[in-house]
């Protein structure tokens, strides 16, 4: 019934329309509801600190409507279009509602809010401050941030004259004293400005100094057992073409090299001296043309023969030993993509002090999860609660990494005895053999220093033993951390000291792939022979064993060691893979294989 009267009413209407209409045209009046459309395809907007954004929607059937702009459920606007600033970084939502008499639409946009992009100026300046000799060149080189933005410009300036409108300087000064320099770069977003000090020296301030491979502290003494060489190795600071002269207790050994091999044959207390003279520049040229000879810089180091012997200070492993490391003891690594990261380098942003750092990498060794030791020289060293003796012909330790084929990223490691029987690895270091020991592209005593760049995001800088600089990439694509830099190393420069390995990444140059390729053997986070197994997609569980037997002196004989208490591993390799980043060695455990293996 209810049908019935439906179909008569419609062909009512209908037959009304008809007649009133003489050319069967139907005139409807029928208003639709408003449609926005965003001036942004994702519905996302940036703008940076300070400036104004303006967002103008179009909209669609929108005679008589009523606008209304919204931020936290805050009325902020009531016009078609909306404009504001904001003082700080961050992300907004707003809400653009637009009403009429047939209905209404709604868009939720984002606005990214971004930091200004004034210029930030990075200078790799020594620690002890920037030395340049009277009469010679110097380039000043600084990294800036922000030079791809709208009207960047650079200038010098000396004296308040600028004397330069290029990237880098020609610093040049005849006079001894000391000199500022500023240079100053601006953008559309701002300027910066930096002053640098610069020391115009008659002479160079060479130094000598007995370092360690340890960047925490320096040794002020060393150990060994009757019998047993040290060899000696000074650091040098602006040498060219040093001469060595080499005392023991004060009488002349004729030793003319760098490296000397000690060897005590009684115990006791020797003191050790080598005095150093630059053969390239045995006079320097004052201002007032006057010259006088280049004295010699003389350092000297105590180094005991300790009463034991090497089988009284070994640490036997009891019932309850344990065939993991237990303690972490230092952990400082090279700047790297994942040292700081939040996400899957698992720091917390809050690691301040090398405590902090232990803390850290102990937490994720006992979760067999990898710890980075980001580029060249970055290393971690471990204990035990009992030595590692040495056996035949059978792998002694194991460590864990996180190699796969294609992905070797080659750790060199070290091993020490407690010779002076205080608990801490304060000894000596004894590097263990590998396949590349001795090779052409293998460079020993290699240093890198790591300059703390002056703002987020950027580059790091490196300069290196011989002469060459470059820079940590910073990959903002796959790492938002503001630094690669430890936060933990409170120094502006750190240097770090090892061996090198030479480069085997190579990119496909079709496919643009890069493969960082496996070395025959004797490293760790490299699948190599010495792998023990666990070479899987992820490198899970990926091991190398290693065998106490190939541990060397820094002069490359046979060390000979019976056990170890102490073991390191360092990155040994100074190379970037393009879009992948600096090459950076991983650990996960490290393992007595004596005792898991019984």
């Amino acid at each position: 019934m209810r049908q019935l009267n439906v179909f008569l009413i419609l062909s009512f209407i209908l037959s009304m329309v008809s007649s009133c209409n003489e050319d069967n045209l139907i005139e409807v009046d029928i208003k639709s509801q408003p449609v926005i459309e965003l001036d942004s395809e994702t519905g996302i907007y940036t703008v940076k600190v300070g400036h104004e954004l303006t967002i103008a929607p179009t909209v669609q059937y929108a005679d008589d409507a009523l606008f209304s702009w919204t931020i936290d459920n805050k009325l902020v606007g009531t016009s078609a279009s909306y404009t504001g600033s904001w003082d700080e970084p961050g992300e907004v939502y707003i809400t653009f509602r637009v009403q009429t008499e047939a209905g209404k639409a709604e868009e939720v946009l984002k606005v990214e809010v971004t930091e200004l992009g004034i210029p930030v100026i990075s200078l790799a300046i020594p620690a002890s401050g920037l030395k340049v000799l009277a009469s010679k060149d110097y380039i000043l080189t600084p990294d800036i941030q922000h030079s791809d933005l709208e009207d960047f410009a650079c200038k010098w300036i000396r004296e308040g004259k600028t004397v330069s409108t290029e990237e880098s300087y020609t610093f040049h000064e005849a006079e001894t004293g000391t000199y500022i320099v500023t240079i100053e770069a601006s953008n559309i977003d701002g300027t910066a400005r930096r002053d640098i000090e610069v020391e115009v020296v008659d002479q160079l301030p060479y130094g000598v100094s007995f370092g360690s491979l340890s960047y925490v502290g320096e040794y002020t003494a060393r150990y060994t057992f009757a019998g047993r060489p040290v060899c000696l190795y000074p650091l040098l600071e602006y040498f060219q073409d040093p001469l060595f002269e080499w005392e023991v207790d004060g009488e002349k050994t004729g030793t003319t090299e760098r490296m000397f091999r000690f060897t005590p044959s009684v115990p006791g207390k020797y003191t050790i001296a080598v005095s150093v003279t630059d053969q390239t520049h045995t006079t320097a040229r004052l201002t007032r043309n006057i010259t006088r000879s280049i004295s010699k810089v003389r350092a000297e180091i105590d180094v005991y023969c300790v009463e034991d012997s090497e089988e009284q200070r070994y640490q036997a492993a009891t019932g309850s030993s344990s065939a993991l490391w237990n303690k972490v003891y230092e952990y400082i690594p090279a700047p790297g993509q994942f040292i700081g990261e939040l996400r899957t380098g698992g720091f917390t942003g809050r690691e301040t002090t090398q405590a902090d750092a232990i803390a850290y990498a102990e937490k994720r060794l006992e979760q067999e999860n990898w710890v980075s030791l980001g580029g060249f020289g970055g290393y971690i060293v471990v204990g035990f609660d009992h030595s590692i003796p040495r056996t035949d012909n059978a792998y002694d330790f194991a460590i864990q990494a996180n190699a796969f084929e294609g992905s070797s990223e080659p750790g060199i490691v070290w091993v020490m005895q407690d010779t002076n029987g205080d608990g801490l690895p304060n000894d000596e270091w004894y590097e263990l053999k590998g396949s590349e020991t001795g090779g052409s592209g293998t460079i020993q005593e290699y240093e890198v220093t790591y300059y703390r760049p002056a703002g987020k995001g950027m580059n790091v800088p490196w300069t290196d033993s011989q002469g060459k600089s470059g820079h940590i990439d910073y990959l903002a694509a796959w790492h938002q951390q503001d630094f690669y830099y430890p936060t933990w190393v409170k120094e502006d420069v750190y240097t770090l000291r090892g061996t090198r390995l030479g480069s085997r990444n190579i990119q496909d140059p079709e496919t643009g792939h890069w493969a960082n390729q496996t070395y025959a053997w004797g490293y760790t986070d490299n699948p190599g022979e010495n792998s023990l197994g666990g070479d899987t997609a992820d490198g899970s569980g990926q091991r190398n064993g290693f065998r106490i037997s190939n541990a060397i002196h820094r002069d490359g004989t046979p060390a000979d060691l019976k056990y170890i208490d102490f073991i390191k591993v360092q990155t040994g390799i100074h190379a970037k893979s393009g879009w992948l980043g600096e090459l950076s060695t991983e650990v996960c455990s490290f393992i007595d294989l004596s005792i898991e293996n019984n």
